[in-house]
């Protein structure tokens, strides 16, 4: 094994692997395991250990939210993060840090499969062409990341998933010099659920000073539950596990088998009810979450990058039967027309009014500069099976890998996907772009 050089964190001696131009470093403990008595508690540092820590290999993914299809292993035991170091990169250079998304149910930055060391989200391109030192970490997920508890019981705390994203970044702003990047110079950028968590990390000072900019793609921008109706989804799903609320104690080993069942359950009643929210979404508590997201992110004083896909709403509605349509709209409260086009006019409107226009109004109104882009691109595959420029269909190119969906194996899709690194790593650079600011002009970048 060719191992990477030894790095002295503020918790003890870490030790990764050369491999793919990178030093990696996967699987480094940002937080005690949130198991036991830490389980449903905000996470807290680990605990310092002695020797050399080998971190070559990357960890499980929290526990996923309709099945372990979707990333396997998964786990509790999952607060860990990796960094990729560009070989030949000179010190101090600024750092990236990637929020996932993944509806506040799924995702992880963990490898996928028992057997495989292939992440889920690999940065080592990433990191070579943006020149830039990345970072990636877990954080949990529904019942154990997002599940409002706190209301029934104090000792299990609130909006979990958040807390560890904000104690991630803590271990990055104290630990990144130490691995050649600049403490001083730090990225977020995150996509879907990941980036509307961002929004808030933007809008609370006590979270905001830990990163120096933010690309936020694709935010859910209005998705967040009150504490009423996070409180009666609660109950809800409580009753779907078979757990009564004076037995709270009894989520901390559930079989997460279970746990699997009742998501997918809860999912189905959210939709059934008519909300677009996604079911495992955070609650504002008016501790860290104080108002809507969309209205704090407006007090960050960084540069920030907004931007969403042309066409968002396909991948949630152009799989609707037709005959559902009139329902579907109905429920949700979309524009419908009847007639040839019907998908594309509700799946257009949908992407209006939960991505474009949320985006458009904080870049708008924010403190810092902003600037906005358009991502429209299609793959050839995509093009061929009529896929519209969907929710998350930027995500192969931005990282340069292909996925279950989406190829990128063609000159003109890695030619893009080159240029979305470009523009994102010259952001992290220089906290610039090169097409006017968006409260200034109101220009929208188009990337196609």
């Amino acid at each position: 094994m060719n191992y990477a050089r030894t790095v002295a964190t503020e918790y003890g001696l870490v030790r990764g692997i050369v491999r793919d131009g990178c030093h990696e470093y996967l699987g480094i403990p940002y937080a005690a395991p949130p198991v036991g008595d830490l389980a449903f508690k905000h996470p807290i540092p680990p605990e310092p250990w002695n020797g050399i820590l080998d971190v070559v290999r990357g960890p499980i993914s929290p526990v996923q939210g309709k099945g372990r299809s979707t990333i396997s292993p998964d786990g509790r035991d999952c607060l860990y993060l990796n960094i990729f170091v560009p070989e030949d990169i000179e010190p101090g250079a600024p750092v990236m840090v990637w929020i996932y998304g993944g509806s506040y149910a799924n995702g992880g930055v963990g490898r996928m499969g028992e057997d495989s060391d292939e992440l889920s989200y690999d940065m080592a391109r990433f990191a070579r062409e943006t020149r830039t030192v990345c970072v990636n970490f877990n954080y949990r997920l529904n019942l154990e990341g997002f599940l409002n508890l706190h209301f029934l019981d104090k000792n299990f705390d609130q909006n979990n998933g958040l807390f560890d994203q904000i104690l991630a970044l803590k271990f990055v702003r104290n630990n990144i010099h130490r691995f050649g990047g600049n403490a001083d110079n730090i990225t977020v950028f995150g996509q879907s659920a990941g980036a509307a968590c961002m929004l808030v990390l933007m809008g609370d000072p006590k979270t905001a000073g830990l990163f120096d900019k933010a690309i936020v793609q694709s935010a859910c921008v209005g998705s967040f539950w009150t504490e009423k109706q996070s409180q009666r989804l609660t109950y809800k799903y409580l009753k779907m596990l078979g757990v009564s609320p004076d037995e709270l104690n009894k989520l901390k080993d559930i079989d997460i088998a279970k746990i699997h069942e009742a998501n997918a359950g809860l999912r189905k009643l959210v939709l059934h009810e008519g909300n677009s929210n996604c079911c495992f979404s955070p609650t504002i508590d008016g501790v860290t979450i104080k108002q809507a997201p969309g209205e704090m992110a407006k007090s960050f004083k960084g540069p920030a990058l907004f931007g969403t896909t042309s066409q968002e709403g396909d991948l949630f509605i152009m799989n609707i039967p037709s005959a559902l349509l009139p329902l579907a709209a109905y429920w949700f409260k979309f524009k419908f027309r009847p007639g040839k086009g019907a998908h594309r006019f509700m799946s257009d409107d949908f992407t209006a009014k939960f991505y474009r226009e949320p985006a458009y109004d904080i870049a708008r109104s924010m403190e810092g500069s902003s600037w906005v882009y358009e991502y429209r691109y299609q793959t050839p595959n995509m093009l061929k099976a009529n896929s519209g420029c969907c929710h998350a269909c930027e995500l192969p190119l931005l990282f340069g890998r292909s996925n279950a969906y989406i190829s990128i194996d063609d000159p003109v899709s890695q030619r893009v996907g080159e240029k979305l690194r470009e523009i994102w790593g010259g952001f992290a650079h220089n906290g610039n772009l090169s097409w006017p600011a968006f409260k200034d002009s109101g220009e929208v970048k188009g990337i196609d």
